[in-house]
């Protein structure tokens, strides 16, 4: 017969393994759970064996369940991960798996041969056909794309509805990426997680972005105790002049490297300009970065609009254009193109640094 006293120390011994148990299934949850800090158009939520990734679709946010074996019986749209075959509609999604080293389940890219593919092992197998380009992001060779057999498209949130309508139209499943409009450049490298929670990659996406986030911190530390620098970032096409608005990415960059930029109206992406008012803001500026890699020397900007010459950037010749390669491998080495900016505006703080990703025009 068992005494009380053996019978307590029992209860007290089941109840601290059920105690510890619970706390190491927490403590494993917690270990895989992967904390959104800085994007705002996508969260997820790890639960066991499926994960919850609600992702802004426009104005709209969606649900998506993704589960291993056993689909859970909750409202949002199920994908059984992790994912095999995957279509992509922009480079920035290549740069995001190129991160995880996770380009080996893209089976489609919307790419129409229209420009040079940086990524290597991408523009390898594009070449080989490992890779099948499908057109253009706007209207994809919807044949090519079906004898493909994805398991998911990415598209890109607010540019591809009518594509997203066709896609529906052909049970084809399919999900939006908004990293292009997050306000922040560590929000945008942070989407890596999003194609992580497909691709179960969180531990490669979580050391990925922890080198990424603290080269950030340590650039933005650096420039911290000096006087911010001026920023005009522009680019003229056509006749319009484009800036980033006051709430985008570019204008955060900035921050990060040190700078006051000039542009401060709300909303992300970009604004048409008069290019007198490029000219009048532009006076202020101590740097300018032309956002584009067609203009190669200081006449070429003087070709443009021989105005633009007059501007105290022209004059100090502290005009810098963007490499090629920017819009496709500068959202996998955001810390690099932090510090490129950084070093261009405070060239005394980065003594001996060669800036990647821009390039000083003469």
């Amino acid at each position: 017969m068992i005494s009380n006293k053996t019978l307590k120390v029992f209860i007290e011994i089941l109840v601290l393994a059920v105690v510890a148990a619970g706390c190491a299934e927490k403590q494993q949850v917690a270990g895989n759970s992967e904390l959104v800090k800085y994007a705002e158009n996508f969260a997820i939520e790890y639960h066991g064996d499926y994960k919850v990734l609600k992702v802004k679709d426009g104005n709209i946010w969606k649900m998506y369940i993704l589960y291993h074996d056993k689909r859970p019986d909750l409202e949002g749209i199920a994908i059984k991960v992790p994912v095999k075959r995957l279509v992509v509609m922009s480079s920035t999604h290549l740069a995001l798996l190129e991160a995880i080293n996770a380009t080996d389940c893209v089976v489609g890219y919307t790419y129409g041969g229209k420009y040079k593919v940086y990524f290597s092992d991408v523009a390898k197998k594009l070449k080989s056909g490992e890779i099948i380009d499908l057109g253009s992001s706007k209207a994809p060779d919807y044949e090519k794309l079906i004898e493909l057999h994805p398991d998911l498209v990415v598209c890109v949130s607010g540019y591809n509805e009518e594509v997203k309508n066709k896609l529906e139209e052909l049970g084809i499943p399919y999900i939006a990426n908004s990293e292009w409009l997050e306000k922040d450049p560590l929000a945008r490298a942070e989407w890596v997680k999003f194609f992580a929670a497909l691709l179960d990659k969180e531990d490669e996406a979580e050391k990925y972005f922890s080198r990424i986030e603290e080269n950030v911190k340590a650039i933005r530390n650096t420039v911290n105790s000096t006087e911010k620098v001026n920023l005009l970032w522009a680019t003229i096409y056509r006749g319009k002049v484009y800036v980033p608005r006051g709430d985008s990415y570019v204008a955060k960059m900035a921050e990060y490297a040190g700078c006051n930029y000039l542009f401060n109206m709300p909303g992300t992406g970009s604004e048409v300009i008069s290019l007198e008012d490029l000219l009048v803001r532009g006076e202020k500026a101590d740097v300018m970065v032309y956002s584009s890699y067609r203009v190669k020397s200081l006449k070429d900007i003087e070709d443009i609009d021989s105005r633009l010459a007059d501007l105290k950037v022209f004059r100090e010749g502290r005009i810098y254009n963007i490499t090629p390669d920017y819009w496709q491998l500068g959202l996998l080495h955001t810390d690099v193109v932090i510090k490129d900016l950084a070093a261009i505006a405070h060239p005394d703080l980065f003594k001996g640094y060669t800036p990647r990703f821009f390039v000083r025009l003469s």
